[in-house]
């Protein structure tokens, strides 16, 4: 069944409020009229913050496509958090990738972080949502991750909400200790990941003094993007 994203309101309220007659974004009511939907055919909705709803379309028109749920389920919340910060790759389709597979697997947060060594200097957030929300749709999920707008590495030190649970991925033979080992299932987490350059000594003792550890993502020499996902693969895996 098709999924659509209806985003700025929660089902779940709304339709215990009463409220059951919406009214989709444009570009969603677009995309009814490129799958040839019309009245009466049955759809599937969701807000991006853990619901679901059954819907039946009411006006399949393209610009303003009505729809009335007949029924909101609230996925479970899950009982750990992922944020991973990472600097955003010279190539921007490699990113785009990361955000695209990550939202796929499972990921809560992004932060788009700029390093000494980083390549690229500008970003659309807004560009990076809109991947977000196509892969929310495709992989049949009720939830979108919050991307964040880039920070600096020395401003993300200084932030005060942090959770608990804090790693770096940093390529150095002294570094052992795999991120598989170092995190404990359940916890809320963020990891760190470089750019193509690393991350410079000074930003790896910044983020030493702050609580984070070094961990290593496996022998292999991963570009960014990749070192990014392993990261979201490896701690989902650990909460299955």
């Amino acid at each position: 069944m098709h999924l659509f994203y209806h985003p700025g309101i929660n089902l779940l309220k709304s339709f215990n409020a009463g409220d059951i007659h919406h009214q989709l974004a444009d570009v969603e009511s677009a995309h009814i009229k490129v799958m040839r939907l019309k009245p009466g055919d049955k759809v599937k909705i969701t807000d991006g913050i853990g619901n679901f709803a059954d819907a039946v379309i009411e006006d399949a028109n393209p610009k303003k496509s009505t729809v009335m749920l007949t029924a909101v389920t609230a996925e479970p919340v899950k009982p750990f958090r992922l944020t991973i910060a990472v600097a955003p790759t010279k190539n921007i389709a490699r990113y785009e990738w990361f955000i695209e597979k990550a939202t796929e697997i499972g990921i809560d947060e992004i932060i788009p972080l700029y390093c000494d060594h980083s390549e690229r200097e500008r970003l659309r957030v807004d560009r990076l949502e809109k991947v977000a929300v196509s892969a929310m749709k495709q992989s049949l999920k009720a939830w979108i991750p919050i991307i964040h707008e880039p920070v600096s590495f020395s401003d993300l030190m200084l932030s005060k909400n942090l959770p608990d649970a804090l790693f770096m991925a940093w390529i150095d033979d002294n570094v052992t200790l795999h991120l598989k080992d170092a995190y404990s299932a359940g916890q809320d987490a963020m990891v760190l990941i470089g750019p193509e350059g690393d991350f410079s000594k000074s930003e790896v003792a910044s983020a030493k003094d702050r609580g984070f550890v070094p961990v290593s993502l496996g022998k292999s020499r991963l570009r960014t993007e990749t070192a990014a996902l392993s990261a979201c693969m490896i701690v989902n895996l650990l909460n299955e």
